[in-house]
């Protein structure tokens, strides 16, 4: 494996680094049992030990060893150094989610008044979303990022296709989900989840399509 130190996840690693003081400084001055779970209406619905706040730190570092096998260990491997900006773009947009759950949860967990994480992660995941489908069409074929189908991966021009159209959903639909942070009751929950069907199943089909169009 290469360097697992490297200027390309230097901001995972600060992640880490701060996630992981936070849990450190934090740990002694909350309560024995902590959220770890909260409904779609923004309830706790589950509970662990303290030592729960330590989990965001072990998920960032998971990723960063994940984020380097990965691209190690795939057959096109070389196809990386054409994307790199953005292949590391997904793990620090995932990790900067992990502490902001590290700091909601702290916040809850001590009684400090703050917005409800019903309103909070459908907009957040919603950004998510934007900011990778933003930058889907500069994913190069591989087998660990991206829209990986057999027709994706069979062929570099629906690979190519398929990110082009899957960026322009996955961006359309973030804006949905960031939208539904301020929609109430039910319906928020229904338009949110219809949102990340279509975006994920609807470039699967494309895919599917597309190469069939070429193949046929």
């Amino acid at each position: 494996m290469n360097k697992i130190f490297k200027h390309e996840n230097i901001k995972l690693w600060i992640l880490f680094a701060v996630t992981l003081l936070i849990g450190l400084i934090s740990y002694n001055h909350l309560p024995e049992q902590i959220p770890i779970h909260f409904d779609v209406a923004g309830n706790v619905d589950d509970f662990g030990g303290r030592i729960f706040i330590f989990l965001e730190p072990f998920i960032i570092l998971a990723m960063i060893v994940l984020a380097e096998v990965s691209r190690n260990v795939d057959p096109k491997k070389n196809a990386y150094n054409k994307f790199n900006k953005q292949y590391y773009l997904i793990f620090f947009l995932v990790s900067l989610l992990m502490l902001g759950i590290q700091l909601y949860t702290i916040a809850f967990s001590m009684n400090i008044k703050i917005l409800n994480i019903s309103i909070i992660m459908p907009f957040a995941t919603g950004l998510l979303f934007t900011i990778i489908g933003n930058s889907m069409p500069k994913f190069k074929q591989n087998f660990y990022a991206g829209i990986r189908t057999s027709w994706t991966l069979s062929d570099e021009e629906v690979w190519f296709k398929t990110h082009r159209f899957g960026g322009k959903v996955w961006f359309i639909g973030g804006i949905i989900m960031m939208i539904t942070a301020i929609i109430p009751g039910n319906l928020k929950t229904f338009i949110f989840f219809v949102a990340i069907a279509a975006s994920t199943l609807s470039p699967i089909i494309y895919s599917y399509v597309i190469y069939k169009r070429k193949y046929k």
